[in-house]
């Protein structure tokens, strides 16, 4: 009898996608969401669902309703999806399971858009040169100096690239001003770098890199939420998280975004200490899911078939289609859209392809109240910005 695991992030095509895929192969999973109308609510891979406290309204709640599923349940390991990964590293010492996650102090360095750069250089791996200010004056004085013809603006703790701009020289100082800096929120500016971006999602243990993938996406939900997803080949992609996994001694799952220049050079444009879309793309072998829980060590890195491809369809209807700009972009839609696989829908557990109108529906209007845009309240529950200390 293989364990029980608890899975987390249920509002992710990611996490329903996982789950299948786990109970496929035979393992007792537990779904648990603070969302009302979560995507995986439904799901028949699932053997119980709970809807629990949001992190980010009471971790002390969260805490305790995690620890009442995980008895009752008989949990065994905690599997993160989305940024609760923060919140359940900051209270994992507390809970009577294993959690695949880090330390928080580690954690919360890779999320940081600037901590990151500065661990990047620190260990000699390659990242763009970055620097951090909080006011228009600290921004001011840094233009003065650098001088560089493009740059690269976003907030030091963002996500989706909602609100990163790739800006000329003469428009940095116009954009940030007073009320882009508000709050002291500080901003990171990078220098830009020209060339095809990749995404990676990988699995480690104790430093040692068990299962990765590189894909690409053309099509995005915003500026960067992809919503299809293929795998590519790029050894020094892989190469820079090997090297990076066994630096900094990494334990659970991570994802890097990468920029490849004209000589094959790669540079890491950021980190997010997560799963994402890249699971799609590995999680049906057998030899991946035995690393992930734990139950087998693999002899050597698991790594995706390179034919493999999968798409959101809703997604690609509603944020895929309106971006085509041409009629050749326009068949790489249908392509696309005819021929990656579905995440989503699935003819033996059919009810979740439902329900995402409904959790769709839920966050638009949830996100006309708050005037933000549905990405953004997606995830305000449970997201980290880098405030407090574990």
């Amino acid at each position: 009898m293989k364990p029980t695991l608890l899975l987390t992030g249920a509002r992710t095509p990611v996490t329903l996608d996982l789950a299948r895929s786990l109970k496929h192969h035979g393992y007792r999973v537990i779904g648990v969401e603070s969302l009302k109308f979560p995507l995986s609510k439904h799901s028949r891979a699932f053997s119980k669902f709970y809807t629990i406290a949001a992190p980010n309204a009471s971790l002390d709640q969260f805490r305790d309703d995690l620890i009442r599923i995980i008895k009752k349940e008989k949990v065994t390991l905690i599997i993160p999806t989305c940024e609760e990964v923060f919140h359940l590293a900051r209270i994992k010492r507390e809970l009577p399971c294993e959690t695949l996650v880090d330390s928080f102090e580690l954690l919360n360095q890779l999320h940081s858009k600037f901590e990151f750069n500065l661990l990047c250089k620190k260990e000699g791996l390659t990242a763009p040169d970055s620097f951090c200010v909080k006011s228009v004056d600290e921004a001011r004085s840094l233009l003065q100096r650098l001088k560089w013809d493009e740059y690269v603006l976003k907030p030091e703790f963002s996500r989706f690239a909602s609100n990163t701009r790739i800006l000329e020289s003469k428009n940095v100082l116009p954009f940030l001003t007073a009320s882009s800096l508000k709050g002291g929120i500080p901003w990171v500016i990078q220098k830009y770098l020209r060339g095809p971006e990749y995404c990676t999602y990988s699995l480690a243990k104790a430093g040692k890199l068990l299962a990765h993938v590189t894909y690409d996406h053309e099509f995005t939900a915003g500026r960067g939420a992809g919503i299809c997803f293929r795998a590519v080949l790029k050894s020094k992609v892989e190469a820079w998280v090997k090297a990076f996994v066994e630096k900094t001694n990494f334990t659970g799952q991570v994802a890097f975004d990468f920029i490849e220049l004209p000589d094959g050079s790669v540079y890491a444009l950021e980190c997010n200490p997560r799963a994402t879309s890249g699971l799609h793309l590995i999680l049906r072998d057998a030899d991946f899911l035995d690393a992930l829980t734990g139950r087998k060590s693999t002899s050597g890195i698991v790594r995706p078939n390179l034919k493999e491809e999968g798409q959101i369809r809703l997604a690609m209807l509603v944020y895929g289609l309106p971006s085509v700009r041409s009629p050749e972009h326009f068949m790489r839609w249908l392509k696309t859209f005819f021929g990656a696989r579905e995440v989503v829908f699935s003819l033996q557990d059919p009810v979740p392809f439902f329900d995402q109108f409904v959790s769709f529906l839920t966050l638009i209007a949830a996100a006309q109240k708050l005037k933000v845009t549905p990405l953004e309240v997606s995830t305000r529950d449970i997201e980290w910005n880098g405030k407090g200390t574990s």
